[in-house]
């Protein structure tokens, strides 16, 4: 399994959380993970190891050009590392072909096999939809997308590398940078999904990008343990999207205890126990 993650030295804590996760309940799975960087240490590296450990696992360092995206729109929450995702296509090796993007800000829940081995068909990207009704039909209004059913989350995305190295024009990423900055609210996030219109296919936020706006959602059809239950069950990963994150003193959710207990280097002490 090749999985991809894209970050500073800021979020290095929160991807070794990620990865105990990944490994705990992907048990026995062989992942190459690629780290695509412009800035992260020997340690920062060490320490994304030890997350590995005692899983089939290699790490793969890739060092990026520190000014790729020096005139890229950022903000605080944004940083220049998140536009590397877009350039995957040119900087992973050929003989990848097929990647799972994740968020460093993510919890993995159950086996990711099933899902990384999705039917493409003809899309390039494999992901979930990021807001309902009237917010995305104004994302994809405000983007001019015409062809992709639902705006998505750029947060975890199965990629088509394979296919997304024949269309692949790192002039038309910069172009559209250019002109088309002003709009770009929600960053390289808005960026992928002008670029991929009409080559996304969807699946179910529930399943593969839960977060707490979604979980609410949730709440309103079944009682607390229910749908923690329910989650326990089904989803296979939790995203802590948004300024508040799990890391910080000040966050309130129900989705906190999935993130704590690898955080805090536990594993298997929820109580639910999972589907066959």
């Amino acid at each position: 399994m090749n999985i991809l993650v894209t970050l500073n030295s800021g979020y290095v804590k929160p991807l070794c959380t990620m990865l105990k996760s990944l490994v705990a309940t992907n048990y026995g799975t062989v992942i190459d993970l690629y780290v695509a960087h412009s800035s992260l240490t020997e340690l920062d590296f060490k320490m994304i190891k030890n997350a590995l450990a005692g899983s089939f696992s290699s790490v793969h360092q890739i060092r990026l050009d520190d000014d790729l995206f020096i005139n890229a729109p950022t903000k605080k929450r944004i940083s220049k590392e998140t536009y590397y995702r877009i350039f995957a296509p040119i900087y992973l090796p050929r003989s990848v072909e097929r990647i799972l993007y994740i968020d460093p800000d993510t919890i993995i829940l159950n086996s990711l096999n099933h899902f990384y081995s999705a039917d493409f068909g003809d899309s390039l990207i494999i992901g979930a939809k990021h807001f309902d009704g009237v917010i995305d039909s104004w994302n994809r209004g405000r983007l001019g997308i015409r062809y992709s059913e639902k705006y998505i989350n750029a947060g975890i995305m199965l990629l088509n590398i394979k296919e997304m190295r024949k269309t692949f024009d790192e002039k038309k990423v910069f172009k559209v940078i250019k002109y088309r900055s002003s709009i770009l609210f929600l960053a390289d996030q808005d960026l992928i999904n002008i670029l991929y219109d009409g080559k996304i296919k969807t699946l179910s936020e529930y399943k593969i990008n839960l977060d707490e706006r979604t979980f609410k959602h949730l709440l309103k059809r079944c009682s607390l343990d229910e749908c923690l239950e329910f989650v326990v069950r089904n989803t296979l990963i939790i995203h802590y999207n948004g300024r508040n994150k799990p890391w910080n003193s000040e966050y309130s959710g129900y989705l906190k205890q999935f993130y704590d207990e690898y955080a805090e280097g536990k594993e298997n002490v929820i109580s639910y126990e999972k589907g066959a």
